[in-house]
């Protein structure tokens, strides 16, 4: 009897698995089966029932680096098999393909990726490593973006480690729900070592790449400091784990914020340079921090993300120049630098951009709007005509922070802001916010409406009211209108020849008709041997000048007129009052944190 009910409810189960439509996912399996020709090769096996077809888009752009990059252009044979027969595949625009799978509920596509552009925002393989940002390999089926999916990974037989955020199931498939979260993990593969720590009880590991000269105690402990010091802003960590993917290269730095994990590169014989070690740790904690602000505390534009096209916000200098203005700020707060330096820093920074003929030009509001046009795309008239959101975000996040302190008296600080919008949009609305919303919320904090001072410091070209802020602060303010001796051009030595890289607006070789690109032979029939500041002083202090140089190969003489240049000068400097509550507030240790 109980051999029969156990027949009939095999039956049943069967009859009602047989009967049960499959439902939508997704599951992709990466190979590199031959590293040193730095091609990875992809099946997307596609579950999507009633659908006579699917559309598979490669995104033309990557979270975080706000530039087209038409990832498209690196895919090659694409081919699909549906109910063990291939299928038709058009082409319906520059990164989308048709496939038309014949009403089947299932579909493999096969297709292959050409990855050898080195950079934390691309793809690269070959025969020691492979750096996947699956943004740039892996398409998504267009309407299944919130499918939850698998990925499987072959190695190359002389590979044998694996990094990356993503988590695995019982199968040992890495998983993801979502397509933004597999294009926001990337995956380091290769023979790297793996080192680890913890934080507010969140394992870390470092995927430490390449040749390198660290002193592996010192990183460690220095990097969990770091990490520990970002994580006290907004007070509660939103990972279950973390990855450092560190690029030990020949030359170069940079980094890319992840969700759950960041590719930051250093120079590998650095690691001994003080300066150069302490901006590296600066760098991870400026990537450190976007698992906060910008990943979570977001501006509404920016997620879920559209890959198809631009993306655009005006509030990129609140992701970036506040992130900027915390990685510097956090190096004292972590006792790597010193209040003074920290100061120093900041001036450098206020002067440049006050130095800067694009910040006469560009407002932050458009810095930001337009990135995807210029930030990526400088040229040699760049600095004439627009600023940076992440340099000037930094000078008004620190404005902001210092306008709230002093508003406060000490009781609050950008922190505090910080806390609120996450708090509020990333833990209570579950989305973005708005640019009325970021400034309410300032406001909020600030006790004060601070719509007058957003007006002048997003959205006008207006000058900041340095000394007030500062010095309201509490600290001492120095400001000056200096006349100084500059000939405004920019020169480089190649090749034995001094060429011109840069004419800034206003000064004497702008006005005297310098281009870039020309080669300045002589001053005076003085030779210039890329020393033409020198010689103008020695020279003609002030007065005109006869500069013989080479344009298009062909020799022309132009008259020079040297005469000073005004120059905006900054100096802060700290109370002697070492217990300044405002200060101390604005520096962290009003948070607890001593720096």
């Amino acid at each position: 009897m109980r051999f029969w009910i156990t027949a009939i409810l095999l039956l049943t189960t069967n009859m009602s698995q047989a009967t049960a439509k499959p439902s939508n996912s997704i599951h992709y399996q990466i190979s590199i089966p031959e590293p040193h020709t730095h091609y990875v090769k992809v099946e997307a096996e596609i579950t999507a029932p009633g659908k006579k077809s699917v559309a598979l888009k490669m995104p033309v752009w990557t979270p975080g680096s706000y530039l087209i990059r038409e990832f498209e252009k690196s895919v090659e044979r694409i081919s699909a098999v549906a109910a063990g027969k291939p299928c038709e595949i058009t082409k319906r625009d520059k990164n989308t393909w048709i496939i038309n799978k014949n009403s089947a509920d299932k579909v493999i596509v096969t297709y292959w990726v050409y990855a050898f552009e080195f950079s934390v925002r691309t793809s690269f393989v070959d025969d020691d490593q492979a750096l996947l940002n699956p943004s740039s390999i892996c398409m998504f089926a267009e309407g299944l973006e919130n499918t939850p999916g698998t990925l499987g990974i072959s190695l190359p037989d002389r590979f044998i480690r694996i990094s990356t955020a993503l988590g695995q199931n019982s199968e040992k498939y890495y998983v993801f729900s979502n397509y933004d979260e597999l294009a926001d993990s990337p995956i380091q593969i290769g023979n790297h070592e793996e080192w680890e720590f913890s934080v507010a009880g969140v394992p870390h590991k470092i995927a430490m790449v390449g040749v390198q000269n660290a002193d592996k105690n010192r990183f460690l402990k220095d990097l969990q400091k770091v990490c520990e010091t970002m994580t006290g802003i907004v007070g509660e960590h939103p990972c279950k784990q973390y990855l450092f993917i560190v690029q030990n290269v020949e030359s170069g730095g940079g980094g890319l914020e992840h969700l759950n994990s960041t590719v930051v590169v250093m120079s590998r014989l650095n690691w001994n340079d003080e300066a150069k070690y302490k901006s590296f740790l600066g760098l991870c904690a400026h990537e450190y921090f976007h698992l906060w602000n910008v990943k979570r505390i977001r501006p509404d534009a920016l997620g879920p993300f559209n890959y198809n096209q631009e993306n655009y916000t005006e509030l990129l200098w609140v992701a970036e120049g506040i992130t900027s203005y915390y990685d510097e700020l956090a190096m004292v707060r972590a006792g790597f630098t010193k209040p003074a330096q920290f100061l120093t820093t900041l001036e450098g920074y206020v002067n440049d951009l006050e130095n800067r003929p694009g910040s006469r030009i560009q407002t932050l509001a458009q810095s930001s709007h337009d990135a995807w046009i210029k930030e990526y795309r400088p040229n040699e008239n760049s600095k004439n005509t627009s600023i940076s959101y992440y340099a000037k975000g930094l000078v008004v996040a620190a404005l902001l922070d210092a306008k709230i302190v002093a508003g406060t008296q000490g009781k609050k600080n950008l922190d505090d802001l910080m806390k609120l919008l996450w708090k509020k949009h990333y833990k209570g609305l579950k989305r973005g916010f708005t640019t009325q919303e970021f400034e309410a919320a300032a406001s909020e904090i600030a006790q004060t409406d601070l719509g007058s001072f957003f007006n002048q410091h997003v959205r006008s070209l207006a000058t900041p009211d340095y000394q007030t802020i500062f010095t309201n602060l509490g600290l001492n303010v120095t400001i000056k209108q200096e006349k100084r001796m500059l000939s405004g051009a920019t020169t480089a030595l190649e090749n034995g020849k001094t060429l011109v890289k840069f004419v800034e607006n206003g000064t004497p070789a702008y006005q005297s008709g310098i281009n870039v690109n020309d080669e300045l032979i002589a001053i005076n029939q003085f030779r210039i041997n890329n020393d033409l500041e020198d010689l103008l002083k020695k020279l003609s202090y002030p007065g005109k000048s006869k500069l013989l140089l080479s344009r298009w190969g062909i020799l022309r003489e132009i008259n020079y007129q040297f005469q000073p240049t005004t120059r905006f000068s900054i100096q802060l400097a700290l109370p002697e009052n070492k217990d300044n509550v405002q200060i101390n507030r604005w520096l962290g240790s009003g948070n607890g944190i001593k720096p």
